[in-house]
């Protein structure tokens, strides 16, 4: 669920982390920032994926402390 919210806030065009950057280096343009985005939304994307078809990944290190 935190990575989803977290893409949420990263990859829209209204998202509001373009604009803290923007306000941080108002030099980089924000075509630049966007595309610097782009690989991190992708690599999330992929890992939400695989947690969904895979659930065991995320529940393996719990299930090793509770048992």
């Amino acid at each position: 669920m935190t990575i989803v919210m977290e893409m949420g806030l990263i990859h829209h065009r209204s998202a509001s982390i373009f604009f803290v950057i923007k306000n941080i280096a108002p030099d980089i343009p924000l075509g630049d920032v966007v595309w610097g985005v782009v690989p991190f939304v992708i690599l999330m994307m992929l890992a939400v994926v695989v947690l969904c078809f895979a659930p065991d990944i995320a529940m393996w290190l719990p299930d090793r402390i509770i048992k």
